[in-house]
């Protein structure tokens, strides 16, 4: 079973969805974007062989948004959160080594943005915001930013430049969280192969069982 986790996420009604939800839509993204999730994200980690460090990554500050963003989209409930799932520092990875110079502009674009929308209405960073604080602005962020694209797959949204800062980032903490370790193996229950081989089975347990 999955636990009911609550996630920031696109509904035709509000900000919510339990993470049984959300793991649909991105189950349904990396149907439709294997290349992405198979090579992509796998070499971020990795190192990305050759062309590894194209870009220096996030700063120590945007790493700090970035961590509070994530604990608000995937919070500590019954299982551990985007934070203890190491999500932040894949994030990271992908900046290193898979965003490219103009894709990490925008990424760290919208990260100032959630600072300048604390500061503005807490007189605070955004990183010092208590939780109630950066779920507000990500609250405002989230219907502030229609977007027309193909909703319901996460990887194309993901890697759609016209895509909002704020879709991306969701996306983004919602796919390193369930492709992490913890979100696996403590959220999920990972089968390396589904069902079971039973190699003597009586054939009277079988109905409409035709013997030759």
């Amino acid at each position: 079973m999955l636990a009911k986790k609550t996630i920031h996420a696109e509904t035709s009604m509000n900000i919510h969805m339990t993470r049984r939800a959300a793991l649909g839509a991105l189950l349904a993204g990396v149907a439709t974007a294997g290349a992405w999730t198979s090579v992509s994200a796998a070499a971020a980690l990795q190192g990305a062989g050759a062309s590894a460090a194209r870009t220096a990554g996030l700063t120590r500050s945007e790493l700090k948004i970035l961590t509070v963003a994530a604990d608000v989209i995937v919070p500590v409930t019954d299982t551990p959160g985007a934070v203890a799932a190491g999500v932040p520092h894949f994030i990271d990875a992908l900046a290193k080594h898979w965003m490219n110079a103009d894709e990490l502009a925008q990424f760290r674009a919208g990260l100032a943005d959630l600072d300048k929308r604390a500061h503005q209405r807490y007189q605070r960073g955004f990183a010092a915001c208590t939780p109630a604080q950066a779920t507000a602005i990500l609250q405002d962020l989230r219907t502030s930013s229609p977007y027309e694209g193909r909703t319901f797959e996460l990887a194309a949204r993901i890697e759609d430049p016209k895509a909002p800062f704020y879709l991306r980032l969701r996306d983004l903490v919602v796919y390193g969280y369930f492709t992490s370790e913890i979100g696996s193996t403590k959220e999920l229950r990972y089968v390396a192969v589904p069902g079971r081989f039973d190699g003597d089975v009586d054939v009277k347990t079988w109905p409409y069982q035709n013997v030759i």
